[in-house]
């Protein structure tokens, strides 16, 4: 059944039309290890893997119920079906400029892709609408996929009544929640703890360096593995990306980070969160003529934070069971990972299992850890900013749901202003 409709609550020019856009509940079941001692198969959970799309809904036309000061209306938006074909981008609407010192960036370099070439707002303040819009024009995310993600970010990190965000830091163009029931600040995603989190594949833990900028030495690891282990190309021997190169990859990132960082930490959350954006490297950058990530790919994306000449977007919607196909290979491939975190003398101890029924799966778990660092004063929130909490955290509970046994929905419960 649809999910309800998210009543934006932001102000629009006389003469646009609201319009209400429903997204429909998921229920592939995708493979995934189970993270005590043995192995089943669950689905991948929507909202912690971040990516052509099946449908394109247009600008002005995305979203859902915007209140217009005293009154809201809504209308039905009709979807465009997209060609199965893969299509260059960027297009000329959509050049690649550089941003400006007022410009919000932060972590996600696919975020930065999209507001360097204008797919999403350039200033780095994005609507809901607008995020998930970006992601299927620009990369062909399927639009689950797509709301997924956005949901997560803007439950943990937006303004949900405004229906802003910041795709870096704090802006003062995304004001607090009404009565700062989650503190005097919306920080944005670059901000450490809720989302973001440590063994990135090119920022620097928050803790010991900089978790918003590329950094050079942080990427170098993961060029070291693609030379050690990628598939040879047309640019050269070692320089395709493959599922050998992203396990260890990842199996050095937590390596490196948990001795250098004394407060690292890899909780559920974060665990499927690191395997899903690793996946992303196969599935969501690839050429949509090669179906391969390239070396060339890899620097234009991460360093330069632009589309690369003559690349294509997926010809075919990349869904969540894509993305899990690969970072559930990944799963498999490092099982002395589990989640936890460093303690006070450095040493990385395993967080205790959730209650049931979140013990399920590792799916199920992260979504209730995800819950945990969610500001439970979401909850006690009233008309339509209360109807644009629960649309989020339905969509969260639709990913988490399509696992067996993950069957109850958790509001959050997390600490406020942090």
């Amino acid at each position: 059944m649809p999910l309800p409709s998210f009543h934006l609550c932001q102000s629009v020019r006389a003469r646009e039309k609201p319009r209400l856009y429903q997204l429909q509940k998921r229920n592939e079941l995708l493979p995934y290890a189970f993270f005590t001692r043995c192995a089943r198969t669950f689905s991948v959970l929507l909202l912690l893997l971040p990516a052509a799309r099946p449908a394109v809904l247009p600008r002005g036309r995305f979203a859902l119920k915007i209140r217009d000061d005293s009154q809201s209306a809504s209308a039905p938006a009709t979807a465009v079906a997209a060609p199965a074909t893969a299509i260059t981008i960027p297009d000329i609407d959509h050049p690649f400029i550089a941003p400006g010192p007022d410009d919000q960036r932060g972590p996600c370099p696919a975020m930065n892709v999209l507001a360097n070439h204008g797919y999403i707002s350039r200033n780095g303040i994005v609507t809901f609408e607008e995020v998930v819009n970006g992601m299927m024009e620009g990369f062909n995310m399927e639009v689950h996929f797509a709301a997924g993600l956005a949901a997560l970010n803007f439950v943990s990190r937006g303004n949900v009544f405004a229906n802003k965000i910041s795709i870096g830091g704090e802006s003062p163009l995304v004001p607090p929640s009404p009565g700062n029931i989650d503190g005097n600040t919306t920080f944005g995603i670059a901000k450490h703890g809720r989302f973001e989190g440590d063994a990135s594949i090119s920022r620097a833990d928050a803790f010991v360096g900089n978790n918003r900028a590329f950094q050079q030495p942080v990427f170098n690891l993961n060029l070291l593995e693609l030379g050690r282990l990628g598939d040879n190309g047309v640019d050269g021997n070692n320089t395709v990306v493959n599922v050998p190169t992203l396990i260890a990859m990842e199996k050095r990132l937590f390596a490196t980070d948990q001795a250098s960082n004394p407060k690292f930490e890899f909780a559920a959350r974060r665990m499927f969160a690191a395997y899903g954006q690793a996946a992303f490297l196969m599935t969501v950058f690839a050429n949509g003529t090669t179906n391969q990530t390239t070396l060339p790919i890899l620097d234009s994306i991460f360093r330069n934070e632009t589309f690369p000449p003559n690349w294509y977007r997926a010809a075919v919607p990349v869904t969540g069971a894509t993305n899990a196909k690969v970072s559930g290979a990944i799963l498999a491939g490092i099982p002395e990972h589990v989640p936890g975190r460093n303690n006070d003398q450095g040493v990385f101890v395993a967080d205790p299992l959730p209650p049931p029924p979140f013990n399920s799966s590792l799916p199920c778990a992260g979504y209730f850890d995800q819950a945990g660092n969610t500001p439970a004063t979401l909850v006690n929130t009233t008309g339509i900013f209360k109807q644009n909490v629960d649309f989020l955290v339905k969509i969260l509970f639709a990913g988490a749901s399509a696992n067996p046994g993950c069957t109850q929905l958790q509001e959050p419960f997390g600490p406020a202003g942090v």
